[in-house]
């Protein structure tokens, strides 16, 4: 599930102001929508094209970020 288009300009104007104002809005859409964001249950299904943060669960990568 994607965020809708007026979450999708929240989140883009909240950019304008700063990192934290991202951080409040992410956590305002995640209270308001949270299927449209992944949870550790979800994202050790994943298999990711790039390896992940190393404390990103998932099922698996293609390559490196080196790579």
């Amino acid at each position: 599930m994607k965020i809708s288009y007026p979450h999708q300009v929240e989140l883009i104007n909240a950019s304008k102001f700063g990192i934290e104002h991202v951080e409040m809005t992410i956590e305002k859409l995640k209270a308001e929508c949270p299927d449209a964001f992944h949870t550790d249950s979800t994202l050790v299904k994943r298999r990711f094209h790039h390896r992940p943060a190393s404390d990103t669960p998932c099922r698996g990568f293609v390559a490196d970020r080196d790579s």
